[in-house]
């Protein structure tokens, strides 16, 4: 394959084609600013597993702005001074021990992207004084000549750090509107000095950086550039000017591009959610390739072999850039090398273990990968004692327990009463839209395939199972039921269940969806994409609060574009008939919604206890993991399924 191939970034050449994103890592990070060792093996990891280049994220150059002169904790890595050369060169060793190249994400801040804590730290800054994005919407300070300088100076003895270090790149975060990106877009740079107006001069920021970098680090060290071609919003940064940019950073003298798209206005796009296809972005990216000649580095949604492959072949990138999908298999480059694709554990775009996590204040990880950032504490080790353990319910709690335990060297019997396995995620419930949620059950299929699992699928528990088997003990992951409330007249309209609701089948049918959650939000989303005429209501506010920001965001985009009405802030009182009776909880308004033919009950699920009380009958232990504990996402059963099946 292509992408298994080296190609070089300057005068420096990469094994393969296969570059770890930049990602702030959270809780790795030590608060003196320098990179934990769990940190360091987090990284190690990937580049063990086959990386060719590994891109540490957001570090700044200076405490001077944006830090509260009340404290000295960092809240990302620092460069800013010679004592950050002991852990750079410890990950830059670490890593070539492994022929895995490192560069190091260089950023002068986050500007309006700030915080409210910034914010009210008056510490906000930004090229003009214009509205923060987060709330509360103060203003960003516009920063002063004098300001900029020290900046940009900021960064010359930053790069020199880095070379001392044993680092091999520098990568500049000039994307979704942070700080380095507002100055170059219009909308966010009002300034009338050279550092405003033109193009030209709104770049003036990134050339002077450049040029303090190179004075730092030499003319040779290479310079990889990270930006959104297009912001894709009213008044942000269009195609054409991106090319522009391009065209530009290339005469500065800039070794590689890596291009993504969007901003925190159109998240989705520069996080994208399971919700979007993979491989999204190539042919914009591919305009990249028509107008300059350094290597072009392509991001977005590219975790799948063929698609990482393509991008390579077709023309459209030199390298593709991966950040979750290696955190979810830091192994993915070695199990392609080995012809074991098959084996990578895909990434589900949930956020909720990497992203999400980091927005509140933990380590990095990930939702099907509980060993990331904890690499060796979360490890699996075989077992001296092993034992024969029967796990019931095939869902993906049961799946990965029943991984783990196998793995451990326990002989393991799995039974699942449906004819499948994957529970919720069973092949006929998943929409096209949740695509990487089938290749995940797909993934946890061949696991125990290989790890020979004794797997009985139409297979419902019955006490005989534990008389025949004699396990030693019982993993419980029996799942979890839907909850559906008494409302009045509620038997007059047929109900079709939270599976059904995911089933691909053309209706012109008039559905009502009642529940606004996650949940409920996919599943109007896929019977309006098959043809329904459906209306979905929440008690709340918003529609998918349990749904991390750019997932919510793309499936409020989803709404619209498949015509599904929204009424939050209701709930049903009363059904007449075909009549659905809602009252709204702020304004009190009445809303009648006619000849609604079918009703979907999303209110959330309660725990299956029923195999739990046969179970009383035996005298062997049991372990309760996923929903049947209580209720859910992915993250919640894997993790749980995880930490508990490795003690064993």
């Amino acid at each position: 394959m292509k992408i298994l191939t080296p190609f070089n970034i300057g005068r420096l050449e990469i094994k393969n084609r296969i570059i770890m994103a930049p990602m702030n890592v959270g809780g790795l990070n030590d608060t003196d600013g320098k990179l934990s060792q769990r940190g360091i093996e987090y990284f190690v990891e990937r580049a063990k597993g086959g990386a060719g280049m590994i891109i540490v994220g957001f570090t700044r150059t200076t405490r001077e702005f944006e830090q509260a002169p009340d404290t000295t904790l960092a809240r990302n890595t620092i460069a800013d001074d010679k004592v950050h050369v002991s852990w750079l060169n410890e990950l830059a060793e670490s890593c070539h021990d492994y022929n895995t190249k490192v560069a190091l994400q260089l950023s002068p801040g986050v500007g309006r992207q700030a915080g409210g804590y910034m914010q009210s730290k008056g510490l906000a800054i930004g090229p003009s004084e214009i509205p923060c994005f987060w709330p509360p919407h103060l203003n960003t300070k516009e920063l002063s000549k004098k300001e900029i300088t020290k900046l940009t100076d900021s960064f010359q003895p930053a790069a020199y750090y880095c070379r001392m270090a044993g680092i091999d790149a520098i990568h500049l975060h000039g994307h979704e509107g942070y700080l380095l990106d507002q100055f170059k877009t219009e909308l966010w740079n009002n300034r009338t000095d050279e550092y405003g107006g033109s193009l030209e001069k709104r770049m003036r920021f990134t050339f002077e950086i450049i040029k303090a970098i190179r004075k730092g680090a030499g003319n040779d060290f290479p310079i990889i550039y990270r930006f959104g071609l297009s912001h894709e919003f009213e008044g942000g940064r269009t195609l054409s000017e991106g090319l522009e940019i391009a065209t530009l950073l290339e005469q500065t003298g800039v070794n590689a591009l890596d291009i993504d798209s969007g901003c925190y206005e159109t998240w989705h796009l520069a996080h994208p959610p399971s919700t979007i296809p993979a491989g999204f972005k190539l042919d914009m990216i591919s305009r990249v390739k028509e107008v300059v000649k350094i290597p072009v580095i392509a991001s977005g949604k590219l975790g799948y072999p063929e698609v990482a492959e393509k991008a390579i072949t077709s023309g459209a990138a030199d390298f593709v850039c991966l950040g979750r999908p290696l955190i979810a298999d830091p192994d993915w480059v070695n199990k392609l090398v080995e012809n074991r694709a098959d084996e990578i554990r895909p990434c589900i775009g949930c956020h909720e273990g990497c992203l999400k996590r980091i927005y509140d204040h933990k380590y990095i990880s990930c939702a099907v990968n509980p060993a990331a950032g904890n690499e060796k504490n979360m490890m699996l080790e075989k077992t001296v004692s092993p034992e024969k353990i029967l796990v019931i319910g095939g869902g993906v709690a049961g799946m990965e327990a029943a991984r783990v335990l196998s793995e451990r060297g326990h002989r393991i019997r799995l039974i699942e009463k449906k004819p499948h396995l994957g529970g919720n995620f069973m092949p006929e419930y998943l929409p096209d839209f949740k695509y990487d949620y089938l290749k995940y059950v797909q993934y946890l299929e061949t696991q125990l395939s290989k790890l020979n699992v004794e797997v009985f699928c139409e297979h419902p528990f019955m006490l005989e199972d534990v008389e025949a088997f004699v396990p030693e003990l019982v993993i419980l992951a029996a799942g979890a039921k839907s909850i559906i409330p008494a409302i009045p007249g509620s038997g007059k309209i047929q109900s079709l269940s939270v599976t059904q609701a995911f089933q691909k089948r053309t209706t012109k049918e008039k559905i009502a969806v009642l529940g606004g959650g996650l949940i409920g939000t996919e599943a109007a989303i896929n019977l309006a994409m098959n043809g329904s005429d459906v209306t979905l209501i929440e008690k709340k506010p918003e529609i998918a609060t349990d749904a991390f920001l750019p997932n919510k965001l793309h499936l409020k985009i989803l709404l619209a574009e498949n015509n599904v009405k929204v009424l939050s802030s209701s709930e049903i009182v009363e059904i007449k008939d075909n009549q659905i009776c809602c009252r709204n909880n702020t304004t009190s308004e009445n809303i009648t919604i006619n000849d609604v033919e079918k009703i979907v009950y999303c209110l959330g699920m309660e725990a299956d206890t029923e195999v739990l009380e046969i179970l009383k009958q035996t005298k062997t232990p049991v372990i309760k993991v996923g929903d049947c504990i209580a209720p859910g996402k992915v993250i919640d059963a894997v993790w749980e399924a995880y930490r508990k099946a490795r003690l064993i």
